[in-house]
């Protein structure tokens, strides 16, 4: 109009304009129609890092376009009748990726064993590794969302390669070695566990006497070590009775019960903080005490780049951090956030809060804690732990952090 066109031919424009837009809201509408429930399932591939495996997504994915190309093409009988098979092969692409992320160590593991031909040195073995590896494969296929069962799973499959490597070493140095120097290793290992165990010099006995001799001695320690458990109950027993009835005697302040409770509550904060301490690795977290609260800095979890999604590789240490959790009973829990400085302050905050929301609601839906016991925070860059001007500080700053406040304070 302000070129001076003719109006008739803008209306013409613009009714074209109009029809196009109506257009592509009626496309739009049928592709939710449509591809509703194929979009939730290349949603949940992507979120567990199918896209990541290559050319098989990158397959996936160009039927996934030939089908949005129909639609737009208004080609509705190809998109129906082919949406089921690309969502199938989503959910596929899904469990791929979890099998990569949760097994992958132990295939590595048996990769390797393979390469080194170790199915000839140790085929027992071997095979005990490959049936280990096999059925996590397959209940991971089968169950793909149950993290902590495939977590076990995967644990023992690395467990039994790891076996396996270990027999095959061993097995290398008894070929090496003459039937008597084999007899003579295998005595050193027995006298070294005799000594142990005080059972004196065995040499002059057969392998299986041997053997039963210092199975009976580990017994009798077993059951000592038993007998002093149950005293120590009784013990604990008698001191709680004299603490009752010291509890009731005229006279006692109220004061002098106040700081009894503060005792023991501190002595039962101090035993809980132990427990937990051992629950984790030194590369996994780090567990200190901050006035009345238990901190476990979450040294091994991982997030992808500027990302707050949780990965499967992440769940063995939240498993981890159920367990300590679940040694208070029912504390409070606030999971901190923390980034380093680079980027925007905004932005870093908001990613810090959707990281720690993100370990909130994996520790509620594994029924942990309810919701109302969990909080979540995000501070950002604003707390950190070393300089942001080293990769290796940056790396510090990046952490989240699990503040367990017991019921009772120390």
């Amino acid at each position: 109009m302000e070129r001076g066109g003719k109006l008739s031919a803008i209306e013409k424009d613009v009714a074209e304009g109009n029809d196009s837009l109506k257009k592509a809201e009626e496309i739009a509408q049928v592709s939710r129609t449509i591809l509703g429930e194929t979009n939730n399932a290349r949603t949940k591939a992507l979120k567990v890092g199918a896209d990541r495996l290559g050319e098989p997504y990158m397959a996936v994915e160009r039927q996934y376009l030939k089908l949005t190309k129909s639609i737009e093409n208004d080609n509705l009988s190809y998109a129906q009748k082919n949406a089921l098979e690309v969502q199938g092969a989503f959910r596929k692409l899904e469990i791929m990726a979890i099998k990569k992320s949760a097994l992958g160590n132990a295939r590595k593991m048996m990769a390797d064993a393979d390469k080194a031909k170790l199915q000839k040195i140790a085929p027992s073995a071997y095979g005990v590794a490959e049936t280990a590896l096999n059925e996590a494969e397959i209940y991971a296929g089968q169950n793909p969302y149950e993290a902590e069962m495939i977590s076990q799973k995967n644990l023992h499959a690395e467990f039994m390669a790891r076996r396996l490597m270990a027999i095959s070493e061993s097995s290398k140095t008894f070929q090496s070695m003459t039937p008597e120097s084999s007899a003579i290793y295998v005595e050193n290992l027995f006298a070294q566990l005799g000594q142990a165990l005080n059972t004196g010099d065995m040499r002059d006995k057969t392998v299986d006497a041997q053997l039963g001799t210092l199975a009976a001695a580990a017994g009798t320690m077993e059951r000592n070590n038993l007998s002093l458990e149950k005293e120590k109950t009784n013990f604990q027993h008698e001191i709680a009775v004299l603490e009752q009835q010291l509890t009731g005697v005229q006279g006692v302040s109220q004061e002098q019960a106040d700081a009894k409770n503060r005792l023991s509550a501190k002595s039962a904060f101090n035993e809980q903080f132990n427990t937990v301490q051992r629950y984790f690795d030194a590369d996994e977290a780090e567990v200190y005490k901050q006035g009345g609260n238990l901190v476990i800095r979450l040294r091994g979890i991982k997030f992808p780049v500027g990302q707050a999604t949780l990965t499967p590789e992440n769940y063995t240490l939240l498993s981890k951090v159920q367990r300590a959790i679940q040694t208070f009973d029912q504390p409070k829990v606030t999971i901190e956030g923390h980034t380093d400085s680079s980027g925007s302050t905004q932005i870093n905050h908001e990613l810090s809060l959707k990281r720690a929301g993100a370990v909130k609601t994996y520790l509620v839906a594994n029924k942990t804690l309810p919701e109302n016991h969990i909080q979540a925070a995000g501070f950002g860059p604003d707390r950190p732990l070393a300089p942001n001007t080293t990769p290796e500080g940056r790396a510090i700053n990046r952490r989240i952090d699990v503040l367990i406040s017991p019921t009772q304070a120390p």
